[in-house]
């Protein structure tokens, strides 16, 4: 008997000693689309690993802004983390043209085609990645992206004089410069009040979000303008990432590709959802969806942001690197609409 327990301890505290914690920052809270991905990621390497890797979720602010744990994962702090192209384009100048508008489109099967499998992004792109220390491993859509405000807004025209919420990163300010609207950048956790207190008059998100941070409550139009999706990245540390023995690598990866599924099939689900409840709560909402000639004017009016992303990416290299950097953005932006044209 005295054996058999010996053996037993043995076992386990052989198993506790082998266990590892593995940190995952996310820029959003539990329950949105960024929380089912890493709790789908989480399961599944629990069960891939027999309980032997377990991944603790850190939620919106626990660990800083979304540009904080950019830099945690960077460093190695953190091994894995989710945030929107925009946060992550100060890492990687080049991912923003994904925020460029009009570029991705609308269109669920087209955009997820083209954020799971891009030769643009996953080939070109990954030089860009690993001299930041990090490593690319999907990219999710979180729902189109709607505009919110207290009027109809079908026109350029319309935006005027209205300050619009945007994300603090440099091609949406100058996306909503460019529609006509004042861009006022804010993290989102200021945006019920600064809405309900008349400081800004409209913003931007993916409706399952604005639901959740209760933003239709302080808004009485949303404008669904066929603009871009809302994207999400997930990341991981590159070195750190490089130096796991195989088996785990594959881990990762299989639990990426289960975490994505489970990400898209709730971003189709809680959109709809939340939309109906909208509806159910607001009944006065009025809700616009711009048509093809409204959309033209936006469209092109955004080819001028072209222009503005490729400065942004030269901007980010010094000396003789900046003619280059130019160039490689032009081609990586040409690359990335083709790739969306033969997608749909």
């Amino acid at each position: 008997m005295k054996i058999l327990l010996a053996g037993l301890l043995s076992t386990v505290i052989s198993f506790g000693a082998s266990a590892e914690t593995w940190k995952f920052a996310s820029e959003e809270d539990r329950n949105d689309v960024q929380d089912i991905f890493a709790q789908t990621f989480a399961d599944t390497l629990k069960k891939e690993s027999n309980g032997d890797i377990r991944v603790k979720i850190y939620y919106y602010g626990q660990l800083g802004t979304e540009n904080d744990i950019v830099e945690l994962t960077a460093n190695g702090t953190v091994q894995f983390v989710s945030v929107g192209t925009g946060h992550l384009g100060s890492y990687i100048p080049e991912v923003q043209a994904l925020s460029v508008p009009y570029v991705l489109g609308t269109d669920t099967d087209t955009v997820r085609k083209v954020l799971t499998g891009s030769k643009t992004i996953y080939n070109d792109l990954a030089d860009r990645f690993e001299a930041a220390n990090l490593k690319l491993l999907t990219m999710i859509s979180e729902g189109e992206m709607a505009w919110g405000a207290n009027k109809a807004i079908r026109s350029p025209e319309d935006f005027a004089g209205q300050k619009i919420r945007t994300f603090t990163s440099t091609i949406p300010v100058k996306t909503y410069e460019t529609f006509g609207a004042t861009p006022t950048p804010l993290s989102w956790g200021e945006v019920y009040g600064a809405l309900q207190l008349k400081a800004i008059d409209g913003m931007v998100n993916p409706i399952y979000f604005i639901y959740n941070a209760k933003w239709h409550e302080v808004q009485d139009f949303l404008m669904f303008p066929g603009q871009q999706p809302y994207v999400g990245t997930v990341s991981t540390n590159s070195k750190w990432f490089n130096d796991l023995p195989k088996d785990k690598q594959e881990m990762v990866l299989k639990a990426i590709n289960v975490a994505e599924q489970a990400a898209h099939d709730y971003q189709l689900k809680i959109n709809k959802e939340n939309m109906d409840k909208i509806i159910a709560e607001r009944p006065n909402m009025t809700v616009v969806t711009l048509n093809a000639e409204e959309r033209a004017r936006f469209k092109e009016l955004s080819k001028d942001l072209h222009a503005t992303y490729y400065d942004i990416v030269e901007n980010a290299y010094s000396g003789a690197e900046k003619a280059t950097a130019r160039d490689n953005a032009k081609k990586i932006l040409e690359n990335l609409i083709k790739e969306v044209k033969e997608a749909s």
